[in-house]
């Protein structure tokens, strides 16, 4: 991706896969601030979780997002398919591989993938 502002240090790390546990909201909001902890981000708001269960017949499942100090994370899982997208997105380096660990061990993945945004 061009980097139309190369003096802001940014980073973007979208991970998605499947999902081996129990989702529900208690769950996403101790995942989230567990990924917070292992990424070393100060939590300024949330972590704040959401449904479109009730509005939406097209997607059922369980979102969140938290903001850090340093930007923030957004989560999405669809329930019909025990699948989940994850984008972090920060201002300092980021640890992908502990971000990666992070996720599947907590998540108990079946499968996952993952992609760190680069800036020519």
């Amino acid at each position: 991706m061009k980097n139309l502002k190369p003096e802001i240090h940014r980073e973007r790390l979208i991970v998605e896969g499947f999902y081996g546990v129990e989702m529900s909201e208690d769950f996403l909001k101790g995942f989230l601030i567990g990924l917070s902890e292992a990424l070393g981000m100060k939590v300024i708001a949330g972590p704040f979780t959401f449904s479109p269960d009730r509005f939406s017949l097209i997607h059922r499942g369980l979102g969140g997002f938290m903001a850090w100090a340093e930007s923030g994370v957004a989560f999405y899982s669809w329930s019909d398919h025990k699948f989940f997208t994850l984008d972090v997105y920060t201002c300092k380096a980021l640890d992908v591989q502990s971000a990666v660990e992070y996720v599947k061990r907590e998540l108990r993945c079946s499968d996952i993938v993952w992609q760190k945004i680069e800036y020519e």
